[in-house]
């Protein structure tokens, strides 16, 4: 399993650094994100809640395409991956950046598009969360256009409740299928998809 925050990119840094900190940041604009805003019911918790009620039911799965481009659910749900799934996963650290867009009902529910260490976007039915990282700048913008930023986003990392809070996903293979859900600020992270390969007689 992978558990991916929006910070995992700075761990390179931190090492770099041989523990300490590196005080020069660019200046991104935004009200304070820190702790607090984690903790709250933000932007990010909300958009990824609003997406549970055009999700899959989590105790279904889906079929993933012969070309991994497609996993398709009896339900009817679809998930178009830009970036074919190949499973098994041979380096899950080394896996391609996510793009995938999740239909149901021939609406489009959730589309996910991740450049690591750079930013992350995720669209909810036409609400859109995005955040982007400058050095060790981040700034979070959420779908009603308030901005918010950490001119040295280091400091997150000593949240007490960070590795719940903090935007971000986890994706969990197996030799033949590859489960993805967002953090969602509890212990269950919202299930998008669970894709497995279809079986051969």
């Amino acid at each position: 399993m992978r558990h991916l925050l929006v910070l995992a990119g700075f761990g390179t840094l931190a090492l770099a650094c041989g523990g300490g900190h590196d005080d020069s940041t660019t200046t991104l604009a935004g009200a304070p994100l820190d702790c607090a805003w984690l903790m709250s019911n933000n932007c990010w918790k909300t958009t990824v809640a609003a997406a549970a009620s055009c999700l899959p039911d989590p105790s279904t799965s889906g079929v993933l395409s012969a070309d991994g481009s497609t996993c398709t659910y009896a339900s009817g749900t679809n998930v178009t991956f830009e970036t074919p799934l190949k499973l098994p996963v041979a380096d899950l650290e080394n896996q391609p950046p996510w793009h995938f867009t999740v239909t149901t009902g021939g609406q489009e529910c959730v589309t996910y598009d991740e450049n690591p260490n750079s930013t992350q976007t995720l669209d909810v039915q036409g609400m859109t969360y995005s955040d982007k990282t400058v050095g060790i700048a981040l700034q979070i913008t959420c779908p009603d256009g308030s901005q918010f930023a950490a001119q040295n986003a280091l400091n997150l990392l000593e949240c007490s409740d960070f590795f719940t809070d903090s935007p971000g996903y986890e994706d969990n293979p197996t030799d033949t299928s590859m489960r993805f859900a967002f953090l969602n600020g509890t212990d269950t992270p919202l299930q998008v998809f669970d894709c497995e390969q279809a079986t051969t007689n």
